[in-house]
């Protein structure tokens, strides 16, 4: 028998549990409302994307005083409402951030950074860090991390409770900092040292194998289009192979100047949320004639899956490997009442007037999905995606079985 004066009372724990289950629906609706408003924004085409978040900050303070009214220990509001909004930005998108009010000038610096010091694109999803991508001879590939690692520490803290303002602003750290990750690849649990420094992205690169050209760019920058005309200047094969594997982030413009040197006429535009276009895209063509295929997997975000997509309407380029991330947007950083942040994403781009919003993955059909994963290594050491997608364009798909 519980002694008198010992703690609360059945009667009042049986209160305290209905109180709090009512908090956690509360708080589960907030954040399906505004992860809902963003789904239904992007998966819907008649969605003018109108609806903000802004609309659900009234719900969500109702949320905290009832939560604040249902514990029995006194609460942290700011830690609450740090925590709160965090979520709900994890349910608008994965690139969405919420800043607080003391960090924002240090994330803004952060932002200026990017990911120059590290190579790395880290997002989180359902709390859940990962690496996305990794450059080309940046500090992450050094280090050893690969595309698909889950991150689940940093220098011996969890990363479950390191906001992703927060993981950026330690991967844009000062040159020579040290970053201790514990890694888990494949269930297997690895640690690397990561040392920021700054690193040039690599350029493209080009090669005949068996007879098809093979186009390889590692990065998009103000200067990748006359790379890219100048490398495949006087090529005349049947086929060319464009290879958008890992590429994640950068120039929406340079992603279109590419695409514009095989298309010709619109090739796409950014609207924004109220469906206004804020710019179009252009091209002129006429640098190759031939067969285009493209290949991506899923670190191919962005500026990659603009290519892709273009490529595939205007060409009507084959599209072979792994189906894209699926987010090709602009961020802005909003200032909130509160003083904090919200790096929300407030325009999409599209492929040319007729074509669609470029925020879902880029699906690669049966016949053309070439896994690394299902590959395998070889023992030859050459790369067994790039050689399944050459086959593909020498002998054709393989057709399915008859049973």
């Amino acid at each position: 028998m519980e002694a008198e004066g010992s703690g609360p009372s059945r009667a009042n724990r049986r209160g305290f549990g209905g109180r709090l289950t009512v908090v956690c629906l509360s708080l589960l609706l907030v954040l399906s409302l505004a992860g809902g408003a963003w789904l239904g924004a992007s998966d819907d085409a008649e969605d003018t994307g109108r609806d903000s978040i802004y609309k659900y900050l009234a719900l969500w303070e109702e949320v905290l005083r009832l939560i604040r009214g249902s514990y029995v220990e006194e609460t942290d509001g700011r830690g609450l409402t740090v925590g709160a909004m965090d979520g709900v930005t994890d349910a608008l998108d994965p690139f969405s951030v919420y800043v607080p009010a003391s960090e924002v000038e240090s994330y803004r610096a952060a932002r200026e950074v990017g990911r120059r010091h590290s190579g790395a694109l880290v997002l989180k999803e359902r709390g859940t860090a990962y690496v996305v991508a990794v450059d080309g001879g940046s500090p992450a590939e050094i280090a050893g991390l690969e595309p698909g690692d889950i991150v689940a520490g940093i220098n011996g803290r969890s990363s479950r409770a390191i906001p992703l303002w927060e993981l950026r602003r330690q991967l844009a750290g000062p040159v020579g900092s040290e970053l201790n990750l514990e890694l888990v690849r494949l269930g297997n649990s690895i640690e690397a040292s990561l040392t920021l420094d700054e690193y040039e992205p690599l350029p493209p690169e080009f090669e005949e194998i068996r007879g098809v050209g093979v186009l390889r760019i590692p990065s998009f920058g103000s200067g990748t289009a006359a790379q890219v005309e100048a490398l495949l200047d006087g090529y005349a094969g049947d086929s060319l192979l464009i290879d958008l594997r890992g590429v994640a982030g950068g120039s929406a413009n340079a992603a279109y100047a590419v695409a514009g040197l095989f298309a010709v006429g619109e090739l796409g535009s950014l609207i924004d949320r109220e469906d206004r276009k804020l710019e179009t895209f252009e091209g002129v063509g006429g640098l190759y004639s031939g067969d285009i295929e493209v290949l991506t997997d899923r670190s191919s975000q962005g500026p990659a899956e603009i290519v892709t997509a273009v490529l595939r309407q205007a060409v009507d380029a084959d599209h072979s490997g792994e189906s894209t991330f699926g987010y090709a947007g602009t961020l802005q950083q909003i200032e909130l009442p509160n003083g904090g942040g919200l790096l929300e994403t407030t325009a999409a781009f599209y492929t040319d007037p007729e074509g669609a919003r470029l925020n879902r993955r880029i699906r690669v059909s049966a016949e053309h999905r070439l896994s690394a994963f299902a590959l395998g290594e070889r023992d030859d050491g050459l790369d067994p995606v790039l050689d399944e997608a050459l086959l593909l364009i020498l002998e054709g798909p393989a057709e399915p079985n008859q049973q």
